[in-house]
């Protein structure tokens, strides 16, 4: 195989290899249009299971980490819709617990 092809095949590989591992990853949550991982936010949360708790949240993908502050635990749940449409309307559900939260964020940026 000439050298020439050889090359544009391994540049065509290496990009198809790029594309996939960033078609599996899951997107940053955002609001606006910007994205609110990584940092922790204040809100409440809500189950009909455990009641309503004031807690800390931190967005990561398409996860949220709750943080109530009654209780020493973080709770792990899954956004519905990493696109956050409003910040007192946020549906994650809790997969360990198989408990769907109801999370009202108070201070996302606008």
């Amino acid at each position: 195989m000439p050298l020439g092809m050889r090359r544009a095949l391994l540049v065509a590989a290496v990009a198809l290899a790029v594309f996939a591992g960033r078609a599996n990853r899951a997107g940053a949550a955002t609001f606006h249009g910007q994205s609110v991982d990584g940092r922790w936010y204040d809100g409440k949360a809500v189950s009909t299971t455990f009641g309503a708790f004031r807690c800390q949240l931190k967005f990561t993908d398409d996860r949220v980490y709750i943080r109530p502050a009654e209780i020493g635990i973080t709770i792990v749940g899954v956004l519905d819709d990493e696109v956050i449409l409003d910040p007192h309307d946020i549906v994650a559900h809790d997969p360990k617990r198989g408990i769907d939260w109801s999370i009202d964020c108070f201070n996302l940026p606008s």
